[in-house]
């Protein structure tokens, strides 16, 4: 089993799809996905999608299928929104 989880950190507000694959890249139908150990969230195509993310969405991630085994863990980082501040001009 193999998690597909982004590598670079994802910006809080912004959609986290997760993919659950086996090795010949064939997509495995129920899969339970968990964070942290906890089970998460339960999808019959293989892939779960958090709408818009948060700083409690960080953890490792990791998905299961009944038939397949359980995919390796994946840390997930969550940042900040930068928020532009922008000063007038004194002339």
């Amino acid at each position: 089993m193999i998690l597909d989880s982004p590598v670079s950190p994802v910006t809080e507000g912004d959609a986290l799809t997760l993919f659950c694959r086996f090795r010949n890249r064939t997509s495995v139908n129920t899969t339970d996905f968990y964070r942290d150990g906890t089970l998460f969230s339960t999808s019959s195509i293989g892939q779960m999608t958090i709408p818009a993310v948060s700083k409690s969405h960080e953890g490792l991630y990791k998905c299961r299928s009944p038939e397949r085994g359980e995919s390796p863990e994946s840390w997930v980082t969550v940042r900040g929104r930068c928020h532009q501040i922008i000063f007038p001009n004194k002339a």
